[in-house]
């Protein structure tokens, strides 16, 4: 009974895989190299955290969808039934947020997905961006939420395949990364940094696109258990991926004064050490993560906004298929353009860091109405852990605002 019950886990596994797949991306790889170059193994500690916090946060999410048969949005609105103004705002910073986040985030990823492919195979800037562009093009007008999953758990396990054997074969100092994963401390000038790797992984609109997700794929309070299941495995997966590609970069980068300008450097950095085929590897690790991440941004569009507008055909509904080619175009536009890309990662990052604190918030107070949960609200040590997570996320909206508004000025 007990590996039926496994084997069905396993199978029912997917809503989680689209999370770790859309935060792995260029995003996390360019954070995570600065972080292994700046300060070497010191803010392992930080992804640790930002992991388990986000697992707990999904869980709430998931938890919303599969017991009041709603997302996070509407389950937010059925607190204040009454209030035409709540309902309004709700929707209206919904909506802002998962447009700003991701128009961001699509270039972003598509310009690391064409810099890994483009390098690999030594096409122009022009051509990889394109072929990029079609494969998720494709993707989007085509793919089902069932394919989808299936695309982002076989993402998931090559870049987790990828990015942990480059970390095994470039021999880090096992003492130091068990140091900086369990003992945390902050070296000076470090703070902007660690809330980066943190808000790399806590990204607001995906907490919202779970609830949806779950929801659809677990229609009884039974699918709880594997909920949970598919949130453990798939996000310490991905937390297993970003902690290789950060102790790979303290290996080989920490205190040689590289200037992390591109998610490239992840993979040039291995060449001189590995040959020339660690490079072609680690390239096609950025491909992976890039082309994953482009590919869940049009889903994450058009569900959650199928979701906020109550679309009839949901994510088929020929509004949602325009919306998610719109935001592709726009990401193979300014892929073409070779637009540097991390002017645009850190764009997307603030931006989400910006609204994560409130989704945060809403996640906490939703789980803890028993009008809308039930018996399933969350126990002391859920809210206890959700309560620092919203205290750590709006932190990072701070500084993320507060290096918004310096760049601006500056």
């Amino acid at each position: 009974m007990g590996k039926q019950t496994f084997s069905s886990k396993l199978k029912s596994m997917g809503p989680a895989a689209i999370i770790a797949s859309a935060f792995i991306g260029p995003g996390t790889i360019t954070t995570t190299t600065i972080a292994g170059a700046n300060y070497g193994y010191q803010l392992l500690w930080a992804v640790l955290f930002s992991i388990i916090a986000l697992m707990v946060l999904m869980e709430m999410s998931s938890r919303i969808g599969i017991i009041s048969r709603k997302d996070a949005i509407s389950a937010a609105e059925e607190m204040l039934p009454e209030n035409k103004v709540w309902g309004i705002f709700i929707k209206t910073l919904a909506l802002v947020a998962v447009l700003v986040t991701c128009f961001g985030f699509q270039s972003g990823n598509e310009i690391g997905a064409s810099l890994g492919l483009g390098d690999a195979l030594g096409l122009s800037n022009t051509i990889s961006a394109l072929i990029v562009g079609a494969i998720v093009m494709a993707t989007a007008l085509m793919g089902t939420t069932k394919i989808l999953e299936k695309i982002m758990l076989l993402f998931v396990s090559v870049m987790g395949i990828i990015f942990v054997i480059t970390m095994i074969l470039v021999k880090p100092d096992i003492s130091a990364m068990l140091k900086g994963l369990f003992v945390p401390t902050m070296p000076n000038g470090g703070i902007v940094t660690t809330m980066a790797l943190i808000g790399t992984s806590l990204i607001a609109i995906n907490l919202v696109l779970h609830s949806v997700t779950s929801k659809d794929k677990w229609k009884t309070p039974e699918g709880l258990v594997e909920a949970r299941f598919d949130i453990k495995v798939n996000i310490l997966i991905g937390g297993l991926i970003t902690i290789s590609m950060l102790t790979t970069s303290a290996a080989l980068l920490y205190e040689t004064g590289t200037e992390v300008t591109s998610p490239l450097v992840f993979s040039t950095q291995l060449e001189p050490i590995l040959g020339n085929g660690a490079r072609i590897i680690g390239d096609l690790g950025i491909f992976a993560a890039g082309l994953s991440s482009a590919i869940a941004i049009p889903f994450i569009l058009k569900t959650i906004l199928a979701s906020i507008f109550n679309w009839e055909k949901g994510i088929n509904d020929n509004k949602a298929k325009l919306m998610a080619a719109i935001v592709v175009i726009f990401g193979t536009a300014f892929a073409v353009a070779d637009v540097k890309p991390t002017q645009i990662i850190i764009f997307a990052q603030a931006t989400s860091g910006f609204f994560l604190p409130f989704f945060a918030a809403l996640l906490l107070v939703v789980s803890n109405s028993k009008t809308i949960m039930g018996k399933y609200t969350n126990t002391l040590l859920q809210n206890i852990l959700g309560l620092i997570a919203v205290v750590v996320t709006l932190i990072i909206g701070m500084i993320g605002l507060y290096g918004t508004v310096s760049n601006l000025f500056s």
